[in-house]
């Protein structure tokens, strides 16, 4: 009896001190990105009807926009931003990938500018989500909004017409 006692708390402790991981990485291959913007600037039911005709769809009424990204193997390892930092006059600085966490600071001085923070928690290899704020001009109108970010994983091998960022 106290043999079975002694090889049950061996084995109880062997997986109490398991070591638990944290999710560190994304899967590499095609992701669906959406973002929800709060804080538009209020736009006339007219102005979208003629977007829309144009072809333009804004995330208003809580849609969020979708968009298609391949995400190389190098890139999933998270050791630097996904997007290029030059996209729109932006740049990424303090830049920080620690355990689940993807945090940094961004500061764009092209159509949009002004500065602004974002943060991403992944959730598994395959899932994601965090929020980007924003505070700035836009042609001359002010900015200053909170956008909340997520992604999925789609599947390994990408579409021949989705975009890979090359920072």
């Amino acid at each position: 009896m106290p043999n079975r006692i002694a090889a049950l708390l061996l084995c109880l402790l062997s997986v109490v001190s398991l070591p638990t991981f944290a999710v560190d990485q994304i899967k590499p291959g095609q992701w669906e990105i959406s973002v929800s913007l709060q804080g538009l600037p209020a736009i006339a039911p007219e102005q979208l009807e003629q977007l829309r005709q144009f072809g333009i769809e804004l995330p208003v009424g809580g849609n969020a926009i979708a968009t298609q990204q391949c995400v190389t193997p190098e890139q999933a390892k998270l050791k630097q931003p996904l997007l290029p930092q030059t996209e729109d006059g932006c740049s990424v600085r303090n830049y920080k990938h620690q355990g689940d966490k993807v945090t940094g600071d961004v500061s764009c001085n092209g159509a949009i500018k002004g500065n602004g923070r974002f943060d991403m928690t992944l959730l598994s290899e395959s899932t994601f989500q965090g929020n980007i704020s924003m505070q700035g001009t836009a042609q001359g109108l002010p900015v200053n909004q909170n956008s909340s970010i997520s992604g999925k994983w789609v599947k390994p091998a990408c579409d021949a017409d989705i975009p890979t960022y090359q920072p």
